[in-house]
C-alpha cells in the first residue's frame, strides 16, 4: 500500500451564471439546457465520454428521453448540447423514468440500464452498452430482458464476485429482482432464490418507490431497504439483510419488523448515509401523501433509534407533504449531509416543487428552500439529480418538470462561501471499474478537537428514480488539508492516502495508490 501526496490542485472552471452571494442557487435552465422542455419526470448524471464532466440523461415520456453532453471540458462553456437521437438510447417503452449508470462489462465506459413502465405488451427494460464514442447499443436480448415496471434500478455487486449485478425495485404486481451477472456478460434472474419475493397481499408484490443500498452492518456485503407507496398506504417496507458473508450464498432476510424500521404509511425515496460521522450508515426514508419523513440512527449491533424520539418532534419542520424524490447532499460544503426533496404536488400550502433542509447538527434540519433560492412554482415531475456540472466545487441541481414547462437547472455558488471541498473518482481493477460499493472515509482536522471522519459510499443508493453523479463529493468546511483518505473496496481490501490538498478532483486507483489529476 502506497501513500502519495497530491502536489497540484486542479483549477476551477467557473459557471456562466453570475449569482448574488445572498442565495446559493440561481435558476439557469434557459442557459444551461437551452430552455429544453420535454415533460420530463427525472434525470441521471454520468460521464459517458470519460472527459471528466458529468453528462445528463433526461427521462420520462417519449419527448423527454434525451441525452445531453456537457461542454465544460474542452470549451469552458458550462452548457449542455443534445446528443442527436439520444446516442442510440431509444427504448421500445419510452414512458419509463428510472435509469442506472455503471460499467457492467469493465471496458472503462459507463453503460446504462433504462427502467421502463411496461405500458405496452412485451416491452422490457433495456441495457445499453456504451461504445466509447457517445453512442450506445441495445444489448438487452443477450443480457437482461426484464419486462416489469421498474421504479428503482441500481448497480451493485450483490454476491461479491467482482461483477456488477442489477437490482430492481418493482412497481408491482411483479416482485423485486436482482439479476446476477455471469462471466460472459449475461445475467441470471435471481430474485426468488435470493429471498426478495415477499408478497404484501396474496400474489401481489412490488410497490417499491425507494431503494437504499449499503453495508449497514459492515460485514462486507450490501443490504437493501425498500420503501413502498400505494393509494391507501399500509404496504410493508422491507429491510433486506444480505446474508452472503454469513451463509456463503446470496440470501436476503427481511428484518424490518425486528429492527424497528418498519413503516406502513406511504413513503418514497430512501438512502443509507452516515449523518452523524460515527462511521456506520444511518437510514432515512421520505414521507409521501402527508406522511412524515423518518431518520433512523444506526446504533450498531443491528439496533436503530428513530430520531423523532430524540428530538421530541418530527425530523422535518412543516412535515407532512407529498415528497417523492430525495437526496442527502452537502449543498453548502460544510461537511454535513443536508436533505433535499422533490415534491410532485403542492403540500402544506407550499406551492413549491423543491424543498431543501439544511443540517445544523444534532439531527436538526432547517427549511432553507426560500433563502437559498430553490422556491419556485410547483411544476410537477418526481425526482431531481445532483452533480457539479460546471466543476467549480459545489453541487448543482437538475430539476425536471412534468407539466409542459421548461426543465429547471439550479446553478450553485457554494464554492465561493469559504468552505473547502474534494471530489473523488474511485477506480477498481477487474470488471467493477467504477468501484460501485466502495466505502470512502475522509479524515480532517486530525489531532484537534474538530477532528471528524466523513464516510461516503461510491454510487450505491438508487434513491427514487434518479442517479446523481458518480463522482463522490466531500464538503470539508474550514479544513485546508485532508489528513487521510481510506477506501474499503468491494471485497474488503483497503488503501490509504495521506496529506491530500483540498479543492480539487482526484482519481484514486485500487492497490496502486496513485492520485491522478483529472482537470
Amino acid at each position: 500500500m502506497k501513500n502519495r501526496k497530491q502536489l497540484v490542485a486542479a483549477g476551477c472552471i467557473c459557471s456562466l451564471a453570475s449569482m448574488a452571494l445572498a442565495q446559493t442557487f440561481a435558476e439557469q435552465g434557459a442557459t444551461v439546457l437551452g430552455g429544453f422542455n420535454g415533460n420530463a419526470r427525472s434525470g441521471s448524471f454520468g460521464d459517458i465520454d470519460n472527459d471528466g464532466d458529468p453528462d445528463l440523461l433526461v427521462q420520462g415520456v417519449s419527448s423527454a428521453r434525451r441525452l445531453f453532453r456537457n461542454n465544460t471540458i474542452g470549451t469552458g462553456m458550462a452548457t449542455y448540447t443534445e446528443v442527436q437521437g439520444a446516442g442510440g438510447i431509444v427504448a421500445d417503452d419510452t414512458t419509463g423514468w428510472s435509469a442506472a449508470w455503471g460499467d457492467y462489462n469493465g471496458d472503462g465506459f459507463i453503460d446504462v440500464f433504462l427502467g421502463e413502465s411496461n405500458l405496452g405488451v412485451g416491452v422490457a427494460g433495456d441495457l445499453f452498452r456504451n461504445e466509447g464514442d457517445s453512442t450506445f447499443t441495445d444489448v438487452s436480448e443477450s443480457t437482461i430482458n426484464e419486462p416489469g415496471f421498474h421504479q428503482n434500478v441500481g448497480w451493485n455487486d450483490a454476491n461479491l464476485d467482482g461483477l456488477p449485478d442489477l437490482l430492481i425495485g418493482m412497481e408491482g404486481p411483479e416482485p423485486h429482482e436482482v439479476y446476477l451477472q455471469n462471466e460472459d456478460g449475461s445475467f441470471t434472474q435471481s430474485g426468488e432464490s435470493a429471498g426478495l419475493w415477499i408478497p404484501y397481499s396474496g400474489n401481489s408484490f412490488g410497490k417499491g418507490y425507494g431503494l437504499a443500498v449499503g453495508d449497514y452492518d459492515d460485514d462486507g456485503d450490501y443490504d437493501l431497504y425498500l420503501s413502498t407507496c400505494r393509494s391507501g398506504g399500509n404496504i410493508r417496507n422491507n429491510f433486506f439483510q444480505n446474508r452472503f458473508v454469513e451463509d456463503g450464498f446470496l440470501h436476503y432476510v427481511d428484518i424490518a419488523d425486528s429492527n424497528g424500521t418498519q413503516y406502513t404509511p406511504n413513503s418514497y425515496g430512501t438512502e443509507f448515509v452516515d449523518f452523524d460521522d460515527d462511521g456506520d450508515l444511518d437510514l432515512y426514508m421520505t414521507g409521501a401523501d402527508a406522511q412524515e419523513t423518518k431518520i433512523w440512527r444506526n446504533d450498531g449491533g443491528g439496533t436503530w433509534t428513530d430520531i423523532q424520539t430524540i428530538l421530541g418532534h418530527r425530523v422535518l419542520p412543516n412535515d407532512g407533504g407529498d415528497f417523492n424524490g430525495s437526496k442527502a447532499v452537502d449543498y453548502d460544503n460544510d461537511g454535513d449531509l443536508d436533505l433535499y426533496f422533490h415534491d410532485h404536488l403542492a403540500s402544506n400550502g407550499e406551492n413549491s416543487g423543491r424543498r431543501l433542509f439544511r443540517n445544523d447538527g444534532d439531527w436538526e434540519f432547517v427549511d432553507v428552500t426560500v433563502s437559498e433560492g430553490l422556491f419556485t412554482t410547483n411544476e410537477g415531475a418526481y425526482d431531481s439529480a445532483w452533480a457539479d456540472y460546471d466543476l467549480d466545487g459545489d453541487m448543482d441541481l437538475f430539476s425536471p418538470n412534468d407539466s409542459g414547462s421548461p426543465e429547471r437547472f439550479f446553478v450553485s455558488n457554494a464554492s465561493t462561501n469559504g468552505n473547502h471541498w474534494l471530489f473523488i473518482h474511485p477506480r477498481m481493477n477487474g470488471r467493477n471499474t467504477r468501484a460501485i460499493g466502495a466505502k470512502i472515509h475522509v479524515t480532517i482536522h486530525e489531532g484537534t478537537p474538530e477532528e471528524r471522519t466523513l464516510r461516503r459510499e461510491a454510487n450505491t443508493n438508487a434513491g427514487t428514480f434518479n442517479q446523481s453523479d458518480t463522482a463522490v463529493h466531500f464538503g470539508l468546511g474550514s479544513a485546508a488539508t485532508v489528513d487521510r483518505i481510506r477506501i474499503v473496496w468491494p471485497g474488503g481490501s483497503e488503501n490509504t492516502w495521506q496529506d491530500i490538498e483540498v479543492d480539487q478532483y482526484i482519481t484514486l486507483q485500487q492497490e496502486a495508490g496513485d492520485v491522478l489529476q483529472i482537470q
